[in-house]
């Protein structure tokens, strides 16, 4: 039996100029206006958002929580036997003789960079001793929170999401959009890695959905982390300069004022602009 050709047949209509050049401009722009509104949503009815977002974070934990943990470790597996097989460990993400872009060095310090910094340094404390008092074997009442016998299930959950169940997320996405981007020569975006799953319809409407999630999801992601990564910066920048103005000083512990969040978010967002017009080759790579 024969096996059929791969889809590869890819279509997404893209500007030819403007600010919007190279990009699809559907996308983009119905991926802005759900931000959009979800920032109003979270300005103007801070109470009613919360409380929401919370419930279907909720929900969403109740069903998927063992969801998550045994996709991780099936994705732990999978990359092993990726990586042990001689026909696909070898097999190199880009066309027969072309050379890395990157070093070895410089690749691992972007991984590392995007892919940890601001969640590590962090959560590097926070984490252990957060889930020290609260993780599932706490809440299943195996151990009591915050004795002895629980610190080694706060480590345990610790390192499931920084270690390599953490890693093989990334790497399982990384592989597939590097697979159809640079060795089939598709778009580099999340529709053409489910190309296998669902052929021509990702040219549709449900390729746009895809591809929106997938911004949508990306936003959110990243504004998680410089929302910690703000008020991190301003608790050190106090720490070392005293500087009072950046601080509320009126609580039982100073905690950043909304002129200091501003300021950092200001310099932070500046930062991270430069860096990635900069492009990878540089900007990114340099800073990591």
């Amino acid at each position: 039996m024969s096996v059929p050709e791969p889809f590869t047949d890819l279509e997404i209509e893209t500007a030819d100029a403007g600010f919007y050049e190279n990009y699809s401009v559907p996308i983009a722009l119905i991926s802005k206006g759900i931000m959009v509104a979800l920032v109003l949503w979270a300005l103007v009815f801070p109470a009613n958002a919360n409380s929401t977002l919370g419930s279907w974070n909720g929900r969403l934990l109740e069903v998927f929580n063992s969801f998550y943990v045994v996709i991780v470790g099936l994705f732990v597996v999978f990359l092993v036997i990726v990586a042990i097989l001689p026909s696909t460990g070898k097999r190199v993400m880009g066309t027969a003789g072309e050379k890395p872009e990157f070093s070895n060095f410089s690749w691992f310090s972007m991984m590392f960079g995007a892919g940890l910094g601001v969640g590590l340094m962090v959560f590097a404390t926070a984490e252990p001793l957060g889930l020290w008092g609260s993780n599932p074997e706490v809440v299943a009442g195996a151990v009591a929170g915050n004795d002895p016998e629980s610190i080694q299930s706060a480590y345990r959950y610790t390192f499931l999401h920084y270690g390599f169940h953490a890693w093989a997320i990334y790497v399982v996405t990384g592989l597939s959009l590097a697979y159809y981007a640079y060795t089939r020569n598709m778009p580099l975006t999340i529709r053409a890695a489910l190309t296998p799953l669902f052929g021509r319809l990702m040219n549709g409407f449900l390729g746009h959905v895809v591809d929106v999630l997938g911004v949508v999801a990306t936003i959110l992601g990243v504004s998680v982390t410089i929302g910690f990564g703000v008020s991190q910066f301003i608790d050190g920048l106090y720490a070392i300069t005293g500087m009072e103005w950046i601080m509320d000083l009126g609580g039982e512990v100073p905690t950043p004022s909304k002129v200091g969040l501003i300021a950092g978010l200001v310099v932070i967002m500046g930062l991270s602009i430069i860096s990635a017009v900069s492009g990878v080759g540089r900007g990114v790579k340099y800073l990591s």
